[in-house]
């Protein structure tokens, strides 16, 4: 990848639309996901035995995959 592509990747990646898709897709997911991977710990607010870096990554990687799945889009597509 030339360096003018992957500037173009970057600020595909940073436009807020995306972003924002990215936020509410990763606060959608990673919260269903959470309920089902910690649920004794959530809904017994038990949050001592809450595993803290696995609760992160839950919303970390849909956001993430969600952001790279619409950056691909826009440039395959052409659109900005």
């Amino acid at each position: 990848m030339g360096y003018a592509k992957g500037n173009k990747v970057i600020s595909l990646a940073m436009e807020s639309s995306g972003l924002l898709v990215a936020a509410k897709m990763s606060l959608v997911v990673g919260t269903i996901l959470n309920c089902i991977n910690q649920s004794e710990c959530l809904f017994a607010l038990d949050f001592e035995q809450l595993q803290v870096g696995k609760f992160l990554i839950t919303y970390t990687v849909p956001f993430f995959v969600s952001l790279y799945t619409s950056t691909i889009f826009k440039l395959r597509h052409n659109t900005q």
